[in-house]
């Protein structure tokens, strides 16, 4: 005996219809000519067929013990190892449906059940064997969320894992005893549909003593699921790190038109995944691949993609005549392979990636909070800090801090406790908990970088210098020379008249480094010379009797002054992080912002370290939407992710009441708004 191939990575086509799909007309074609279709996806990269068996199906002659051998010898002809679902029912199982087949309903107790279930598992893998078909792979059940083997009046919730892992137990051990009598030992799979459900159901068969599985199986449908594909690999690696198992993905699909073949079936899915353009060949393709090597990098074991052949033909199912999976398949209704399509996601190489790591820094200021019992931090750091409390260091001045490996161009959830107790989680207001709808967002790139806040709020703090936006309504001011800022923070303790910019010609901004938790004065000049300095009123020269002061304490800020008065007008100023966008020399906004031609495109300025400023001015409050574009031209718009896209269910949005910066990066959720003010 010999254990299965040491896991190589698995691009697999579960090919279920294949055969019926044949018996009725559909002659599968590569370049316009017949050829078997096994053999199309062998010769594509494909290393695993999967199929589904039933245990007595009488309303149809497929999916049964002969199908099925007859699957499995095309399957290793073509050079492919094969995955072997038992459902263990006469029909489909799922999430809502697990009937035990009609020839077990006179067991009477889970005893009984169990030992019919390992009796039928072990006489079909020794059948098998007898005719070289035993599979690599078996899976002990399909989608089995549920109670498996139920009859149509049991409950399948709530589940009785006691009950669940006996069965389950049953059929690995007929698989392992069936393989000690060949020369092929295959692995065991179980199977959970959604990946929001998977770790749960294994904590719970955990629970119950059922350890001695192979692999952890899931089903992902973007449609039902709601998972982004990185959500997926980073639960794929908690998976590995909290069971010690391996992991695939058995289930997945993508569809390439929205059109219909002329069939009775109507189509389940339409829409592309989240984030993806609307349905084509090249856009199944593209999410396939992302997805793969998003699953390879995590430590994944593989992807089999469901159902790449349920064309349309004069085949009835079910639920009528035709495929409610043809726009979803890599042939065209023609029978023809799609090319470029979903199937050369099986040719790449998926060899992971070496993951590198960079230390992030994470600190609170827990000002005005009971500390008493610790301070801590959580969130999706990848490894074995994946949603693990993490304690924090005191800094001092009820500063708290801690430094985390996390993976490089990485993007997740986190947020902060005051006691070593899930219950203890600050708030995270609604302006910044970017991750659902309750949690904190960070971005790693490739270099080290802190993420700092305080207890409950949008605001970043700082314990060296902070970032201070100064804006300057410069309207009914003769600007023809310029607008310039000077301070005792602009040249190393003596003051130097510093250029100011804008993007819109009546707004003006300056950024400046001061140190925390400082005073100090400054003033405007509208042209490069001490003598066209404006006079502050008396009611805001609190700095020497003369000049507008700014007091700053812990964190980035904004000022916001009118020239020559004491008004504080309503700016706002938008940035963007341009980094991960594919290409980008500018850098535009559009948005829907009073004081502006709506929804024009409007040029930004380069700030440095690839960000990017547009800085405006309101007449009033106002809410609305923007979105980022790295080139003049409405196509080169951002993908804005659709757990940030609040506006029309494309484009981001904003609420400005007082001034504001507003931080983004580019097609990415990651925001903060900053509000605090620093100067009069």
């Amino acid at each position: 005996m010999q254990a299965v191939n040491a896991n190589p990575f698995y691009k697999g086509v579960d090919l279920s219809y294949v055969n019926e799909m044949e018996d009725h007309n559909a002659v599968f074609k590569e370049g316009g000519i017949a050829k078997d279709p096994y053999q199309i996806f062998a010769d594509h990269g494909a290393n695993l067929v999967r199929v589904r068996l039933w245990h007595n199906p009488q309303w149809t002659n497929y999916s049964n013990f002969n199908d099925v051998k007859e699957t499995i010898q095309r399957a290793k002809n073509a050079g492919m190892q094969v995955l072997l679902d038992f459902h263990y029912s006469d029909e489909w199982t799922d999430p809502n449906k697990q009937y035990a087949p009609e020839a077990w309903h006179h067991a009477t107790n889970t005893n009984q059940l169990a030992n019919l279930l390992y009796q039928y598992t072990y006489d079909t893998l020794v059948a098998l064997d007898a005719e070289g078909l035993m599979p690599e792979l078996v899976q002990i059940g399909n989608e089995t969320n549920g109670n498996m083997c139920v009859t149509s009046s049991a409950d399948l919730y709530p589940i009785d894992y006691n009950r669940q892992a006996q069965l389950m137990s049953a059929g690995i051990q007929a698989t392992k005893d069936a393989g000690a009598l060949s020369t092929i030992m295959p692995q065991t799979i179980l199977h959970i549909a959604n990946p929001a459900h998977v770790h749960g159901f294994f904590s719970g068969i955990e629970s119950a003593g059922l350890t001695n599985y192979d692999i952890i199986g899931m089903s992902y449908y973007y449609k039902w699921h709601g998972y982004s594909i990185q959500q997926t690999a980073d639960l794929i690696t908690l998976l590995k790190n909290d069971f010690n198992k391996e992991v695939m993905i058995v289930e997945v699909a993508h569809t390439w038109t929205t059109e219909s073949a002329n069939d009775n079936a109507n189509n389940i899915i339409n829409e592309s995944a989240p984030g993806y353009p609307a349905p084509s060949p090249l856009v199944q393709k593209d999410y396939m691949i992302d997805l793969t090597t998003a699953v390879a990098n995590s430590g994944g074991l593989g992807v089999v993609y469901w159902e790449p052949a349920w064309v349309s033909t004069d085949a009835f199912t079910l639920w009528g005549q035709g495929s409610h999976w043809e726009n979803l398949t890599f042939f065209d209704f023609d029978y023809n392979l799609l090319q470029p399509g979903g199937n050369d996601f099986l040719a790449q190489d998926y060899t992971p990636q070496t993951i590198n790591y960079v230390n992030t820094q994470f600190k609170v200021d827990m000002t005005g909070v009971d500390t008493s019992q610790g301070v801590y931090v959580t969130g999706q750091f990848g490894g074995v800090n994946e949603w693990q409390l993490i304690e924090m260091a005191d800094e001092g001045n009820d500063i708290y801090s801690v430094t985390i490996p996390v993976q490089e161009n990485s993007q997740g959830a986190y947020y902060f406790l005051n006691a070593f107790d899930w219950s203890a989680r600050e708030t995270v207001p609604a302006a910044c908990a970017e991750h659902f709808a309750s949690d904190r967002g960070f971005e790693i790139l490739s270099s080290e970088v802190t993420f700092a806040h305080q207890w409950s709020s949008c605001a970043s703090i700082q314990t060296g210098s902070a970032e201070v936006l100064f804006m300057l309504d410069a309207s009914g001011t003769d600007t023809s020379n310029g607008m310039y800022i000077t301070g005792d923070f602009t040249g190393n303790g003596s003051w130097t008249i510093e250029p100011m910019q804008t993007t819109n010609g009546q707004t003006f901004y300056y950024y400046a480094a001061i140190n925390n938790n400082t005073t100090g004065g400054y003033y405007y000049l509208n042209a490069n010379n001490w003598s066209a300095r404006e006079t502050v009123p008396a009611a805001c020269a609190n700095a020497y009797t003369t000049d507008r002061a700014y007091s700053l304490g812990s964190g980035d800020a904004i000022v916001s002054n009118t020239w020559a008065t004491c008004d504080t007008p309503l700016t706002y100023a938008f940035e963007v992080n341009m980094q991960s966008s594919p290409v980008y020399s500018t850098a535009y906004v559009t948005g829907d912002f009073q004081g502006t031609s709506n929804w024009s495109i409007l040029p930004m300025n380069a700030k440095g370290n690839d960000t990017w400023v547009y800085v405006g001015q309101l007449t009033g409050a106002s809410t609305g939407g923007y979105y980022y574009l790295n080139q003049n031209n409405w196509s080169a718009r951002e993908t804005v992710p659709q757990a940030c896209a609040e506006m029309y269910a494309t484009d981001r949005a904003y609420t400005i009441n007082n001034p504001s910066l507003i931080k983004n990066h580019w097609a990415n959720c990651q925001q903060s708004v900053i509000t605090q003010t620093a100067g009069n």
